[in-house]
Formats: structure tokens, C-alpha cells, sequence
């Protein structure tokens, strides 16, 4: 009997409350660099991208335009939240975001591939 009643407190605890919980916040709003640009600058005429690899390697959905090869600590402060990342600006998903948007703006990068083309 202890042993059902451990496996239910279990499934309450670790995968029902997760899934049934409310989000902390309604809303996610970011303002920034390129520390925490979700991908603006694929949407601007600039030659600061980060759309190719290796940016991107450990995003589950791969080069998104974010200058780095993960998350940005606004996608952690969003997961924290319970929402799903906020979406770049000017991308098309942005129209009618409930859950927020990504401000953000970034100009360079840690490889010299990402602003090789502004220096002449």
C-alpha cells in the first residue's frame, strides 16, 4: 500500500503539477544586445548574423539567429516563467504574441565569420 500511495505522490508532484501549473507571469519583454537577441537581426538588411552554425549547435531547433550555441538567459528566464520563449520583433510569429516579444538586437559575435563582412 505505501508503495501505490509513493508512486501517486510521485506522479502528483513530478509530472501532473508541471504540466496543470499557471505560468508565473503573463508576459516576457526583452530589451537588449546580443547577449540576449533571439534572432531580430535575421529580419534586418545587416551583415550581423549569427544564422549558421556553429550558433546554434545546442538550440533543440537549431541556428535561430542567436548569438550564441544555446540559450540565451532570457529563454531561461522564460522556461522560469513558464512561457515559451518570446519571439523576435520583426518575425512574423510576433503579430498578435500574447506571451511577449524579443526587443533585442545584436552586432557581433564570438567567431570572426559573424562581422567579417563590416570591416573593409
Amino acid at each position: 500500500m505505501e508503495q501505490k500511495v509513493m508512486i501517486f505522490m510521485f506522479l502528483v508532484f513530478f509530472v501532473v503539477s508541471p504540466i496543470c501549473a499557471l505560468p508565473r507571469a503573463p508576459a516576457l519583454y526583452v530589451f537588449g544586445d546580443s547577449l540576449v537577441d533571439g534572432g531580430n537581426n535575421n529580419f534586418l538588411p545587416t551583415f550581423a548574423r549569427a544564422n549558421f552554425l556553429p550558433y546554434g549547435i545546442d538550440f533543440p531547433h537549431g541556428s535561430t539567429g542567436r548569438f550564441t550555441n544555446g540559450k540565451t538567459f532570457a529563454d531561461f528566464i522564460a522556461e522560469y516563467l513558464g512561457l515559451p520563449y518570446p519571439p523576435p520583433y520583426l518575425s512574423p510569429r510576433s503579430l498578435n504574441s500574447l506571451i511577449g516579444i524579443n526587443y533585442a538586437s545584436g552586432s557581433c559575435g564570438i567567431l570572426p565569420e559573424t562581422g567579417a563582412m563590416l570591416v573593409s
